[in-house]
């Protein structure tokens, strides 16, 4: 689907709305109903309690007194209409009930309880009827019934139910209005974020604002992460291609001066093709760098190292070297593999090739500097000769070009530390109590 988020979420909160207000509707509407035939119950029962009071015994037979309290009884066509009949037939019939014509239904009830109906006929009424043990007359059982039309009521259910539909609709309006405004403003930051992904996109800026809200932070973390990473490469691809060109420039005008001369010096020009082939795979190898994208691998280091002793093992067996392992499983981190093998073992290479005995590698964690984080930590020492105080920064140099640095010493930490730079890691070369260099590689 192409639909945008807040067409989606618009369309998905109306249906909810209307789905939740249309019940909401339709309780109420019952509701009122049902409380506008109860008043129509309470009004009958009252009218039936008119009725009881106004009966009189004479001579072993009811009579109702004309004075009623119930004016209405006596207005044709009134809408409120009253009977009451015993076992033989009817003893009283109200003036508004004879002139109307109003048929009174024949009650099945118990003495003593109200039976309530609704009769849709030619005209809609509500019946109440009320049965009575009348002691002292001929006949015992008395039925006093009282009648409504209905289309009072009805009236003002309807005009309940229009003014509900109205308020209900209005509501509506008011919510999605309300709601449209809402998405709009929540989703202003993924707006921004689009615009400045297309701002990134033609140039026109660097990164990405940091006014974003918790959700996001993350995601344009990672954009800028992988902006700077591209950007990086580039450079690096770059700046590796202009140190290649210039460092075969020199070896190659050595080499076509001696193949000039009568009799060239072989010697010369193995070393300088030589030092050609070192410095291009230097360079490739500093080119070839990925460094951290956005997301990455999570890798375990221990592993990693193990099979990386395994090999040197293999290429070293015959110095007998001793290795010392302190490795913790657990620890982790998230990069490139290829990387973190470049890394490692470019210093596990160096501390197998200048040791003299010896050689021990900790991986652990070590506390952050952001609270309540730690991050991998790696040591390798050996008993070799150690680095000089006075190379330690030039060794570790970065955009140090390969020939000002002595052949066979600082090309690999020279590349180590380019991508630990890359990974915003750091490196670090002290003196090892076992008597060469210690060097303690941080991953963030």
């Amino acid at each position: 689907m192409n639909d945008s988020i807040q067409r989606r979420l618009l369309i998905t909160t109306t249906c909810v709305l209307a789905l939740f207000l249309t019940i909401t509707g339709l309780v109420l509407d019952r509701s009122f109903k049902a409380s506008i035939v109860a008043g129509a119950q309470e009004q009958l029962r009252l009218v039936i309690y008119s009725l009881m009071g106004s009966v009189q015994e004479s001579e072993g037979q009811l009579v109702l007194n004309q004075g009623l309290s119930e004016p209405r009884l006596s207005q044709p066509d009134s809408g409120l209409y009253a009977t009451v009949t015993d076992e033989s037939g009817t003893i009283w019939t109200s003036s508004s009930a004879a002139t109307t014509g109003v048929v009174f239904p024949i009650p099945e009830s118990q003495p003593g309880l109200f039976v309530f109906a609704a009769v849709d006929d030619q005209v809609a009424r509500y019946y109440l009827s009320y049965t009575v043990i009348w002691e002292d007359v001929d006949t015992e059982h008395v039925v006093f019934t009282a009648a409504t039309d209905q289309r009072p009521f009805r009236v003002s259910i309807a005009k309940f139910r229009r003014s509900l539909g109205i308020g209900l609709g209005a509501a509506t309006m008011l919510f999605i209005l309300a709601q449209l405004l809402a998405l709009r403003w929540g989703l202003r930051p993924l707006r921004t974020m689009a615009e400045e992904v297309k701002a990134l996109e033609s140039g026109e800026r660097e990164r990405l604002s940091d006014a974003y809200p918790q959700e996001l932070k993350g995601l344009a973390e990672n954009l800028d992460r992988f902006v700077a990473h591209e950007q990086r490469s580039r450079s690096r691809y770059r700046n590796a291609l202009d140190d290649l060109a210039h460092s075969l420039k020199t070896p190659l005008a050595v080499v076509r001066n001696s193949l000039l001369e009568v009799s060239p010096d072989k010697r010369l020009v193995a070393e300088q093709l030589e030092r050609m082939e070192t410095t291009v795979t230097h360079q490739l190898s500093r080119a070839s760098a990925r460094g951290p994208v956005m997301v990455g691998k999570v890798v375990v280091l221990a592993d990693l190292v193990e099979r990386l002793i395994r090999a040197l093992q293999k290429a070293y067996a015959e110095r007998n070297i001793e290795l010392e392992l302190l490795l913790s499983q657990t620890v982790q981190a998230r990069g490139d593999e290829r990387d973190f093998m470049e890394i490692i073992g470019n210093l596990l290479e160096n501390a197998f090739k200048y040791t003299h005995s010896r050689v021990r590698v900790t991986v652990a964690y070590t506390s952050s500097q952001e609270e309540g984080k730690q991050q991998p930590k790696i040591v390798i020492e050996d008993d070799g000769a150690g680095i000089p105080v006075d190379r330690r920064d030039e060794v570790l140099h970065r955009g140090q070009r390969l020939d000002e640095i002595e052949s066979g010493q600082g090309i690999g930490l020279a590349v180590v530390a380019e991508l630990v730079s890359l990974y915003s890691g750091a490196l670090e070369i002290e003196d090892s109590e076992m008597g060469g260099a210690k060097l303690t590689l941080l991953l963030p």
